[in-house]
């Protein structure tokens, strides 16, 4: 794996859009990581073959390499248009700025210019700007902004609505 490097992480499916990734890493000139696995692997092992970048594939990884990943990774990319969207939490859970599809739940999650960058993922022209959006945000602040998503949080407010509604 290189030192630096950009991320895309998910199930390898063409709608989770891991080719934008490649293509991220191209207009950045940073090396790119994609882990996971799946039925569109083939196609993007074809599109890393001839991409100016290395790219490397961590097959299937731990939960606990998954982390480890996300915590040393320069930027975390999201392009696929999601209801939520939970990787982007995680890698903001551990540290790593995202990018983001400004479409989709991802754009609740992420905060644009404080824990990473919102994007177009078909629009090349601003993609270049949006990584280094992303990639400008302090670090150390990032894993604060994931606070709300605490399974904490979570319980707190089950357990405050239920006794509400079980009083009326």
């Amino acid at each position: 794996m290189p030192s630096e490097f950009i991320l895309g992480a998910s199930r390898f499916v063409s709608y989770k859009r891991l080719d934008v990734v490649i293509k991220a890493g191209e207009l950045s000139g940073i090396p790119v990581v994609l882990a996971g696995g799946g039925p569109d692997e083939s196609r993007l092992r074809a599109i890393a073959a001839v991409a100016n970048v290395p790219v490397t594939f961590v097959a299937r990884p731990s939960t606990e390499l998954l982390r480890a990943i996300y915590q040393r990774t320069l930027l975390y990319i999201f392009p696929p248009v999601e209801d939520f969207g939970i990787m982007p939490v995680e890698a903001m859970a551990a540290g790593a700025p995202v990018l983001a599809n400004r479409l989709g739940g991802a754009s609740e999650s992420v905060i644009d210019g404080v824990t990473g960058a919102l994007f177009d993922p078909l629009d090349q022209t601003t993609m270049a700007s949006s990584i280094d959006r992303a990639l400008a945000v302090n670090r150390s602040l990032i894993a604060d902004h994931t606070d709300r998503f605490s399974k904490q949080r979570f319980q707190d407010e089950i357990r405050e609505w239920v006794t509400h509604h079980a009083q009326t």
